[in-house]
């Protein structure tokens, strides 16, 4: 009898010391993958998180972390960042970093009512990121992101080739965004989209549309004291021209910040 008991309490100590070793694993490889991130390696980064989930497929960090590598490296991993995501939340329902990331994506995919639903849901958990998104200040206040519903009349600021600087030239429209972000009644929010013509390799285009959405914003939060929260940045490279970049007037016309969202609450449907 004594031998079976030792029997049974020896295989339970193997089991437990099996179970700390995956789970050291895992957070190891975690930490690897944070490390990469880190340096901007950033398909290093999704291998050692996809390591991780491997060793233990209920990490819900594992899942939220290669879900924002992914849409990090490349936005047209979008769809595949957005199932990571996705399980982030089904393994950790309360995962309130997971339902803003996924928000983040969404936006970008023109997935608005899922966006928002997930912001919302992400700030209800005590997100400030979340929150400052949604344009909740200490008054509770509320704002509305009205969708655009002619994409061809968004208005756009456009750059010189390799340039990220706003041309005097566009002033005058910033300073009508600016007016109607900032006017007592307008509770609104825009999206600006930053995008680059075909020359350059994807990466630098991606930095260099990111950029240019930035310095949009940076100008309307500088000069017309906008909230950075009332605006949403996206970065979509090269990958979404306005038309073909086969001609030099082509590619004037892709090196582009479009601004969309924008709008009222009287200017929706039954308000």
């Amino acid at each position: 009898m004594k031998k079976v008991y030792f029997g049974i309490v020896l295989i339970i100590a193997v089991l437990l010391s099996c179970q700390s070793v995956f789970a050291q694993t895992s957070s190891t490889w975690i930490k690897k993958g944070d490390m990469f991130e880190e340096k901007g390696i950033h398909s290093e980064a999704v291998k050692a998180y996809t390591k991780a989930i491997e060793e233990d497929s209920r990490s819900s960090e594992a899942y939220l972390k290669r879900g924002t590598t992914l849409f990090s490296d490349k936005k047209s991993n979008c769809t595949k960042a957005l199932g990571d995501l996705t399980k982030a939340i089904e393994l950790t329902p309360d995962y309130a970093e997971a339902y803003y990331q996924r928000g983040i994506v969404n936006f970008y995919m023109i997935n608005n009512e899922q966006g928002r639903s997930d912001m919302k849901t992400a700030a209800a958990l005590g997100h400030t990121g979340a929150q400052e998104w949604l344009g909740m200040n200490k008054e509770e206040e509320q704002f509305v992101l009205v969708e655009e519903t002619s994409p061809e009349k968004k208005p756009a600021v456009y750059f010189d080739h390799d340039k990220s600087n706003i041309k005097p030239a566009y002033h005058e429209l910033l300073e009508e965004v600016g007016t109607v972000i900032t006017g007592d009644s307008s509770l609104v929010s825009i999206i600006l989209s930053g995008h680059a013509d075909s020359t350059g390799t994807n990466r630098y285009n991606d930095t260099l549309s990111l950029e240019r959405a930035n310095n949009v914003k940076e100008y309307l939060v500088k000069h017309f004291n906008v909230k950075p929260g009332k605006i949403a940045v996206t970065a979509y490279g090269e990958e979404m021209p306005a038309t073909s970049n086969s001609t030099p007037e082509g590619r004037a016309l892709n090196r582009r910040v479009e601004i969309s969202g924008l709008g009222t609450t009287d200017s929706i449907p039954g308000n």
